[in-house]
């Protein structure tokens, strides 16, 4: 016999849950602009190379 768990979070939870991804979007954002001009001061191939990173990066995490 198995038994299901059913978590229903309570709104005060989901609102916790909400802010802690906007933060991490919101860091995940600085860290891509971060990475685009770190980019812009290196060579070409490691500016390809951050734009790729940050687009599998961003990717991933629509997913």
């Amino acid at each position: 016999m198995s038994s299901e768990h059913h978590f229903e979070p309570s709104p005060a939870q989901v609102a916790e849950m909400q802010d802690a991804l906007f933060s991490l979007r919101d860091g995940l954002m600085r860290l891509k602009m971060s990475l685009l001009e770190l980019a812009e001061m290196t060579d070409e191939g490691g500016q390809r190379a951050a734009a790729a990173e940050t687009q599998a990066l961003l990717q991933r995490l629509r997913a």
